[in-house]
């Protein structure tokens, strides 16, 4: 696909476009900021020199980018994001020490705009955020584009749209991809990546995570199952297998997307169950059933001090979420059957008899029981958790190696 083809469907599709970045400013509570970031208006607030731009698409990309940033504030970084959680999030972690904002739509005067305002030398993507304008416009203006942890999914592999209309262009642009997996490594190639510009890194998924500090109990309280990053239809189905199994803990909900809390509270509380949402005093909590975390940036607090986690998206088919976030705490984990997101980092902690999943609803039934109310079972699974935790590579140290190497030749 030509670039004048590309952009002329962009501006044929603008007013779909359009309302649906309104429904996303407020279904997801981005509000005015969201919709002119994401159509390369200028932000109230002002600028610095960024000449280091990392992207992350949402949440999860924005976790794994976050040692990397560290490595980099004090030379000027500039990240960007896809959604107003993703925003969040970011605003969470850096403060003020980076400039946050929404990355622009794929629009040509949307992102040349955004780059002569903030100049920046070098582009970090994570994964499969692959975009032909962007790529154009960060090609010509002399940006150096390098794919972190770059992975495509079955779907947009075969996708015939993706690999030879949209892919292909954009990939010719790119410095340099750094694969999480030697199939991978292949798309990209068969996808139109050049072969001396694709290299086999390892994810950045699988490493060894080391927390030099443990965070403050949210609830010091309660004793409490974690259930995060969880999808429509999981809330309920974990509701009703807590209350036949678990009652005496708390249940605490991390959905993956906090714009559906009140929903999530009202279809609960109709239920009959006593359900709280944050933020508000610890002690609210005291005699309620289940807790609804509205917030972006405490899965590391509210794991640590679980008794067990089960990770969402994973019994709806949505492929799953991050595993190793609660494995880096050692806790016993639970998913359901769609974990091809992950795949490899299930199939791992499998191997080590680090996790548990389950087939069916009647599995998942058993399994929280047996987590619940067999205190061997579930301290042997802790064990096996924290050794198969222990023994993954840090995948982290050799990227911040990769991300320093490439700063240094551009910056």
């Amino acid at each position: 696909m030509s670039i004048l083809l590309y952009r002329t469907i962009w501006l044929l599709a603008s007013p779909i476009v359009l309302l649906w970045s309104l429904q996303q400013m407020i279904v997801r509570r981005g509000g005015l900021t969201y919709l002119s970031e994401r159509f390369g208006l200028p932000s109230a607030t002002g600028g610095r020199p960024t000449p280091i731009w990392f992207h992350a698409a949402s949440v999860g990309e924005m976790r794994l980018l976050a040692p990397l940033v560290d490595v980099q504030r004090e030379k000027g970084v500039l990240i960007t994001c896809n959604t107003p959680e993703a925003h969040r999030l970011a605003r969470s972690i850096w403060g003020d020490t980076v400039t946050v904002r929404y990355c622009p739509l794929d629009y040509r005067l949307c992102i040349k705009r955004f780059i002569s305002r903030h100049r920046p030398s070098i582009i970090f993507v994570v994964e499969t955020e692959i975009w032909p304008e962007l790529y154009q416009q960060c090609h010509r203006h002399g940006i150096a584009i390098y794919i972190v942890n770059g992975r495509i999914s079955d779907t947009t592999f075969r996708s015939t749209l993706a690999r030879q209309w949209i892919y292909p262009p954009a990939l010719e642009r790119v410095t340099a991809v750094w694969a999480r997996e030697p199939e991978d490594a292949k798309r990209f190639i068969e996808m139109g990546c050049a072969p001396d510009k694709t290299h086999t890194t390892g994810s950045i998924k699988m490493t060894r995570r080391i927390h030099t500090d443990t965070p403050k109990n949210p609830l010091p309280n309660r004793s409490y199952t974690l259930a995060i990053s969880t999808h429509p239809g999981e809330e309920e189905m974990l509701a009703e297998i807590w209350r036949g199994t678990s009652k005496a803990d708390l249940l605490v909900l991390i959905p993956r997307h906090p714009s559906r809390t009140p929903a999530i509270v009202r279809a609960l509380s109709a239920q009959g169950l006593k359900v709280a949402s944050t933020p508000l005093p610890a002690d609210t909590f005291a005699d309620s059933d289940i807790l609804v975390v509205d917030t972006v940036g405490e899965v590391d607090a509210y794991c640590a001090h679980a008794k067990f986690v089960f990770v969402g998206g994973s019994m709806t088919d949505t492929g799953g979420h991050n595993v190793f976030e609660p494995a880096s705490w050692g806790k016993p984990i639970i998913v359901g059957p769609h974990t091809q997101n992950f795949a490899t980092e299930v199939e791992y902690l499998a191997t080590k008899d680090a996790i548990s999943i389950v087939e069916t609803t009647e599995e998942l039934r058993e399994c929280w029981r047996a987590h619940t109310h067999d205190d061997s079972f579930r301290q042997q699974r802790e064990h096996c958790t924290q050794e198969a935790h222990a023994a993954l590579p840090d995948r982290i140290g050799d990227y911040v190696d990769l991300v320093d190497q490439a700063v240094r030749t551009r910056v």
